[in-house]
């Protein structure tokens, strides 16, 4: 007779997750050839198992010098394709799953209504602005190889100089964004910087003052200049040397003369996604399902391989029908509220002032002291 203690004395006995994970690790290590220490180490050809998708198609795109260092491409025919198609285009790079032989993985997704998906995986040496554009010029050359053709006609990516240069100077065809969630972000950090986190939760006059500031990016670029001129004659005098700080610092990195122009934050009634938030949120998935950080390149490899076949279904199932994912109530919310504000000032039903609080407010309450 099975008895509950007996039940319960076996499953103490069973494995944990932990180690049935490691278990698995070290069968697979014992499938593959020896794990390199170094990129000189890597064998100048990959185990073809390595090179093709989990359908044996071919993935390995590129693999050769970027930046004059070892990089590796990977992309099936049918993302290259895919990609060619797309207008608009998602780029960042990650760090925890990239094996420790690599600086980064660098992933290039599309955005296609309402639908966003990674297409290329790059393991890139490191982040110089001669890796970066042999990565791109390497792959809008095979894109045009396999397609005859190139859509691209916008790139969003994290205000990262390497990547903004490379497109203002070889490709000025195609307009460069910046995340505006992360350029929230940055101007939110240097502003409590300045001792002003204690005020900005007590005073609702710098909270507004604020967000209306960092709503300036989403007014026409042609009215940009007198907002931020206006915001500046209106700020809180009660904290006008830490905001006079921090106008330095907006105009040294976000100025006209920066490095990081206006233009680039720009998003009036740019109805795609502005941010670079859910190829982040598709990284954090692939740091849960990794068993460690800095994982070796194989095991990289097999979850790049996982993610294309994963995708490749997103893809199939959204072109034959099927709604895009569901966006959070509170971004929906957001969203909405930002089109009606955008539509009233179109129609001067409202004034640019009234336009920055209610945007500031909506599209910025994000920005608070956690």
């Amino acid at each position: 007779m099975i008895t509950t203690q007996t039940i319960t004395d076996s499953i103490v006995k069973f494995p944990t997750l932990k180690t049935l994970k490691n278990t698995v690790s070290k069968q697979r290590r014992q499938t593959r050839p020896p794990l390199p220490k170094s990129i000189q180490d890597l064998p100048a050809q990959l185990p073809i198992l390595h090179t093709l998708t989990k359908n044996n198609s071919n993935f390995l795109l590129f693999n050769g010098s970027l930046g004059g260092k070892r990089g590796l491409i990977f992309a099936s025919i049918d993302d290259i394709k895919y990609l060619a198609y797309q207008k608009f285009w998602y780029a960042v790079g990650t760090f925890y799953t990239s094996p420790s032989i690599f600086y980064q993985i660098y992933s290039i997704h599309a955005f296609d209504e309402g639908l966003s998906t990674p297409c290329v995986y790059a393991l890139l040496a490191d982040k110089s602005e001669e890796t970066y554009y042999d990565l791109f010029s390497t792959l809008i050359k095979k894109i045009i190889e396999i397609s005859n053709m190139i859509k691209l006609e916008y790139i969003t990516i994290d205000f990262e100089v390497a990547v903004k240069n490379v497109f203002y100077k070889h490709y000025p065809h195609i307009q460069v964004k910046g995340c505006l969630f992360h350029y929230g972000k940055a101007l939110f950090r240097n502003f409590t910087k300045l001792n002003l986190k204690t005020p900005f939760q007590e005073d609702e006059s710098l909270r507004n003052w604020f967000r209306s500031f960092a709503a300036i990016a989403l007014l026409p670029e042609t009215d940009m200049e007198e907002a931020s001129q206006y915001l500046r004659t209106t700020k809180p005098l009660l904290y006008e040397r830490q905001i006079d700080s921090f106008l330095e610092y907006h105009d040294r990195t976000y100025g006209i003369q920066s490095s990081f122009p206006p233009k680039m934050y720009n998003h009036y009634r740019n109805l795609n996604p502005r941010t670079i938030n859910y190829l982040e949120g598709r990284h954090n998935k692939w740091n849960k399902r990794a068993i460690k950080p800095h994982n070796d390149i194989y095991a990289c490899i097999d979850m790049f391989k996982d993610e294309q076949l994963l995708v490749a279904d997103e893809r199939q199932r959204h072109e034959a029908g099927a709604p895009p994912p569901k966006r959070r109530r509170n971004t929906r919310i957001a969203e909405e509220s930002l089109n009606r504000l955008w539509d009233k000032l179109q129609k001067n039903q409202i004034s640019k002032e009234t336009f920055l609080k209610g945007a500031g407010l909506r599209y910025f309450q994000y920005l608070k002291i956690e």
